[in-house]
């Protein structure tokens, strides 16, 4: 997965946000850009125009394309960034969009190691149902995020970052249920 730095993630996400006709002008991404990165804004359409995530079709006016649109999703997926509702509806509703096709997709996200995220989701269901049933059988089930996920890093050898991210898929996805408990993180597989 190519990774977008912050305000080269934005400006796909306006973009992509306030297209018409299939395509939007340089200034319109520009008025939407916070301020700190507004005076950088050529710059930053001229890098994402050099990684083929947006083409230009004519003066001033660019189309994203299908990998900076897939690019836009997988990062969005994994970002630190804090929106904010400042920039309309629009934008929030495109974020959406893109959080819904990350759950309808199944990314596939690869690690380090070779995992994607389906074998990842497999093997950290699969280690999460018998850790319900241990707990079962001693009749009290309360099932720690930080025990399972050192379990899991146990038996594959995935870095903690990764698991984290593939971790948060999961609950951004629904997959996973969790709730916080005397500063424990409590998880439940809701399938």
């Amino acid at each position: 997965m190519a990774e977008l730095t912050t305000e080269q993630m934005l400006y796909l996400l306006y973009s992509k946000a306030y297209i018409e006709s299939n395509t939007v002008t340089k200034g319109t991404v520009k008025s939407c850009l916070p301020k700190i990165w507004k005076e950088n804004a050529d710059y930053i359409y001229q890098s994402l125009e050099q990684q083929h995530l947006i083409k230009s079709t004519s003066r001033g006016r660019f189309f994203i394309t299908d990998s900076g649109s897939e690019i836009l999703t997988q990062n969005l997926a994994n970002t630190n960034y804090k929106f904010d509702s400042a920039k309309g509806s629009k934008v929030l509703n495109m974020l959406l969009k893109c959080i819904e096709t990350v759950g309808k997709n199944q990314i596939q996200i690869k690690s380090s190691n070779g995992m994607t995220f389906e074998q990842f989701q497999d093997k950290f269901k699969i280690l999460y149902l018998e850790e319900r049933t241990r707990q079962e059988i001693r009749g009290v089930v309360a099932i720690q995020r930080k025990e399972l996920c050192q379990m899991f890093i146990d038996q594959n050898s995935l870095p903690q970052k990764e698991l984290d991210q593939y971790f948060d898929l999961l609950k951004s996805t629904g997959k996973i249920f969790s709730v916080i408990e005397k500063d424990n993180e409590i998880i439940q597989w809701t399938e």
